[in-house]
């Protein structure tokens, strides 16, 4: 009988934790970040988008760093704007991306 009033009573504590934060929220994956980003851009709101996606390039996705590189090499052309990296994001994102180094640093003919 102790047993099923301890069981009774882990349960209804479970029950409150439950109703009083809710259910336990997954976080959104990189492609969630990623398509949130996305749709930050298509709405033109260039430099929310370059923020997260800068963001998911360091941590190694690569579609976003692709982007991300070529936001940071076309910025004045663009979007009439300057987007900083750093030279250590930039090697990381041009490996991530797997674009040729000469690419990024060509001269954009300007």
């Amino acid at each position: 009988m102790n047993t099923i009033r301890k069981f009774a009573a882990t349960a209804c504590a479970a029950a409150f934790a439950l109703a009083v934060t809710g259910p336990a929220r997954a976080e959104p994956s990189d492609n969630d970040r990623f398509i949130d980003a996305m749709q930050l851009y298509h709405d033109c709101h260039y430099s929310a988008a370059y923020g997260r996606l800068a963001r998911l390039a360091d941590g190694g996705h690569t579609e976003a760093a692709r982007i991300a590189l070529l936001m940071v090499r076309l910025a004045p052309q663009l979007y009439r704007n300057e987007w900083s990296a750093t030279p250590h994001q930039i090697h990381h994102w041009i490996e991530i991306a797997r674009i040729d180094q000469e690419f990024f640093v060509a001269d954009s003919g300007d």
